[in-house]
């Protein structure tokens, strides 16, 4: 009796391991951080450096393009875009873009609008929404915890600081010298 209890146990497993008991499937929302959001935290990032900036700044792309760049710092020459579906559907490939969030950060010089050839250097680093998702209503049976809104905004600022960072340990020693008389 005992040994066809353990067979009925043993078959009804391998049935059930067989019909995919693979947990539940949940389609998860996430959406991107929206423009003003991310502007918000740029700022803030910026300002935690000690970087003051400004706001929509007309460039010049290194292809000749014009372009209006999110942020640019009026104390470091740096500049901060945060693209959107609408921005890559207007701007192309003409500024590059990280394939994959652990991809190494890809740096282009664009120039200030205005300035002409060798002044108004700006150091440009662009973000892209679909690097900064979140998940705003995860259900409560979701097996990892879910991004937040907050969590994104978080990872953002530390990628703009790590942006400034790198900066100043790369440009700004040999900036500031080069402007000593």
């Amino acid at each position: 009796m005992r040994m066809v209890a353990g067979l009925g146990l043993t078959i009804g497993l391998a049935l059930l391991a067989g019909c995919g008991g693979g947990g539940t499937q949940h389609d998860i929302e996430e959406r991107p951080l929206d423009q003003a959001t991310a502007l918000t935290t740029l700022q803030e990032a910026l300002s935690n450096r000690e970087v003051q900036s400004t706001q929509f700044v007309d460039v010049t792309l290194p292809d000749g393009s014009p372009w209006t760049v999110d942020i640019a710092g009026t104390n470091l020459p740096v500049a901060i875009e945060y693209l959107t579906e609408q921005d890559r559907q207007r701007i192309g490939d003409k500024v590059p873009i990280q394939a994959t969030p652990d991809e190494t950060p890809h740096v282009v010089i664009i120039r200030r609008a205005g300035f002409p050839e060798g002044e108004g250097s700006l150091y440009l680093r662009v973000f892209t929404d679909q690097h900064f998702r979140f998940q705003p209503n995860p259900p409560s049976d979701m097996p990892e915890a879910p991004y937040t809104m907050r969590e994104v905004q978080a990872r953002l600022r530390r990628d703009v600081q790590d942006f400034i960072s790198w900066y100043r340990a790369n440009y700004a020693t040999s900036a500031a010298a080069a402007a000593t008389p």
